[in-house]
């Protein structure tokens, strides 16, 4: 089944296709009384006929039914998609000023997860902040296998055990990745990712740090 050829027999404007590769993209459609634009991930090219009539119903009608149906597949891919490759270490800084992240996390790999873990860390340098209600600690990267931690925290007033805090967090995201539900709706801290999350020695310290940190940021220098 070829999801342009009948894009353009069942639509009444020019049909553009490009074939992306993206990292977590997969659909992504502009409509006009001239012409479909479709970004499509590469995935579907070789999908069953099902999806393939998902996603061609998508471009078309922009359903939710089959939204749901490509989101799913699309998933299932992602989970397990390696672009490792893509990632070029020469420029991963994980030796900050006050802390080094790389021995951080390998500490942590050895003490929860028995070793089991083959990640990489940097630190990453973002804007400064005008509403820390959205301030991110750090974020994780499973199609890099990579954990990136916020520059700001590269600091002597956050206390150690919440640097390692911040990483452990991170590194559950890799033993347990996000889940869609029946609506296709994220589900990214699961209950049992908030359990195992308590099971960090300093869990509640970190906690309460945290919620001082976001209260009483002029503190630490920052407003």
């Amino acid at each position: 089944m070829n999801i342009k050829e009948i894009l353009q027999q069942t639509s009444n404007v020019d049909v553009i296709l490009k074939i992306r590769d993206y990292k977590s993209t997969f659909i992504s459609v502009l409509k006009t009384r001239s012409k479909l634009q479709i970004s499509l991930h590469k995935l579907f090219l070789d999908s069953p006929d099902d999806v393939k009539k998902a996603v061609i119903s998508y471009c078309l009608k922009r359903d939710k039914k089959s939204h749901l149906q490509i989101k799913t597949y699309a998933y299932k891919y992602f989970e397990t998609a390696d672009y490792t490759h893509r990632l070029d270490v020469k420029k991963l800084k994980s030796k900050g000023i006050c802390f080094d992240l790389k021995h951080i996390m390998e500490n942590l790999n050895l003490i929860y997860f028995k070793d089991s873990l083959n990640l990489s860390i940097t630190w990453f340098e973002k804007p400064k902040y005008t509403k820390f209600r959205h301030f991110t600690f750090g974020s994780f990267d499973k199609s890099l296998k990579l954990v990136r931690i916020n520059a700001l925290l590269d600091n002597s007033n956050f206390p150690f055990y919440f640097i390692n805090y911040i990483v452990y967090h991170e590194m559950l995201h890799a033993m347990y990745p996000e889940k869609i539900d029946e609506n296709g709706k994220r589900k990214i801290h699961t209950p049992f990712f908030k359990k195992k999350e308590k099971e960090f020695a300093y869990y509640r310290d970190s906690q309460e740090f945290e919620k001082k940190f976001l209260k009483k940021r002029k503190f630490y220098g920052w407003t």
